[in-house]
């Protein structure tokens, strides 16, 4: 059996690649980085370059269709953002190979922060108080009348790229601002959320035809940037009201595939709101795995067009950690201005003790991912650590849809 893998240099694409070759397929890697730490796991059989996803979405979606079409494979899987793009192409796609996709204007509207405050409502699921300026004049208008904390969010974004929290009320027209200006959103303005205090409560689910297959549900113990973004460190726990609006959600867009959602656990209340939906698998998967939830297996029956029965229910209290992200996290906040000397040391404290928990990327079995993974690092320690350094991951992973939109007329890439 052979399994294609597009995007595959994240720690979620990683544990794809070893649990399809754990399965008994062959893989095949394409991606837009040519030293992809996940191309080097012994579970890759051959690697392809292809053009970015961010800057040639086009390129990159032919680089895609024509290694399908030269060779048989028996499914196709996408990692990340990448599905959103080659969920325009399912039609090809399925003329040479198994792919699991909802269309193209399902997943981009699930992704859309603004739409989400319309299908929020419709699936009776609690949301922050969330504003959508039309015009940047009224945003600062907006803005110059707040009293309390905010996120400012592009309407789509991945990993917390582009989301400023403010909690200076005084700060936020500047914020407003510069977000807009760094990122070119003058026509998509970002939307202004309610700052929720609390943690982050994520889950990942795997659905068909609008109902739950299998799902993990975890909190995260710490997050790079510290204000909110992706989880380093993360364990599973119980959440009534997370099951509850994933089985509404999900029902809501009749769901098949991998859905993953975000809610702030309001700190008072134990109240959960809604801040994000990323319609793909997301890296809350590997903990599914070791708490007992094998997501990727039951896909990879899925695609292959078989039934698949209701997963186990995840053994709680279950942890995972991504160690350099978690580096990350305490290099962060031992330069961080803003804390003192006491908060940094209980920072490095709560870093340094030593709990049970699984490694996201490390494997005694699969050695060369993480020094290839560690060779990228200290090769880029300095950008790492500056205001922006996370960005670095994202540079060839994102879906710009106004841009991919706009070159469908010329390209050479036919969606039939």
């Amino acid at each position: 059996m052979k399994a294609l893998i597009t995007l595959a240099n994240t720690p979620t694409g990683l544990f794809m690649v070893r649990r399809l070759h754990a399965l008994g397929y062959k893989v095949t890697v394409i991606d837009s980085y040519s030293r992809s730490f996940a191309s080097y796991s012994n579970g890759v059989s051959k690697r392809i370059l292809a053009p970015s996803l961010l800057h040639d979405p086009h390129g990159y979606a032919k680089t895609v269709i024509d290694e399908l079409r030269r060779e048989r494979y028996d499914l196709y899987v996408p990692v990340l953002e990448d599905g959103f793009l080659m969920s325009y192409y399912k039609d090809t796609i399925e003329k040479y190979t198994n792919m699991v996709s909802m269309s193209y204007q399902d997943i981009t509207r699930a992704h859309n922060k603004h739409a989400m405050r319309e299908y929020a409502a419709e699936a009776d699921v609690r949301m922050p108080v969330t504003q959508a300026p039309d015009s940047l004049k009224g945003a600062f208008r907006l803005l110059e009348e707040l009293d309390s904390a905010v996120v400012i969010k592009p309407r789509v974004a991945c990993n917390a790229h582009g989301q400023k929290v403010v909690l200076d009320p005084k700060k936020a027209v500047w914020e407003y601002g510069q977000i807009v200006k760094k990122y070119g959103l003058e026509e998509q303005l970002p939307i202004v959320q309610q700052y929720i205090t609390g943690r982050l409560v994520s889950t990942v689910n795997l659905a068909v035809n609008g109902e739950i297959k299998g799902r993990v549900v975890f909190r995260a113990l710490r997050t790079v940037p510290t204000s909110g973004g992706t989880s380093s460190y993360r364990e599973t726990v119980t959440s009534p009201e997370a099951d509850l609006f994933d089985a509404r959600l999900i029902k809501h867009f009749n769901w098949t595939g991998f859905i993953s959602f975000d809610y702030m656990e309001e700190e008072t209340t134990g109240k959960l709101y809604l801040i994000d939906c990323n319609p793909r698998i997301a890296p809350g998967a590997i903990l599914a795995y070791y708490a007992g939830v094998d997501l990727m297996g039951a896909f990879a029956q899925l695609v292959q067009g078989k039934e698949i029965d209701a997963l186990p229910q995840q053994q709680d209290g279950v942890r995972c950690k991504l160690q350099f992200l978690d580096l990350g996290w305490l290099l962060y906040n031992l330069i961080d201005k803003e804390l003192t000397s006491k908060e940094k040391f209980e920072c490095f404290k709560a870093w340094i003790k030593r709990e049970k928990s699984y490694n996201d990327i490390e494997s005694i079995h699969d050695m060369r991912p993480t020094f290839a993974l560690w060779t990228f690092l200290l090769r880029n320690i300095g950008k790492l650590l500056g205001a922006d350094g996370g960005e670095i991951f994202l540079e060839h992973s994102l879906f710009d849809q106004e841009a991919f939109e706009k070159g469908l007329a010329e390209s050479a890439v036919s969606p039939v």
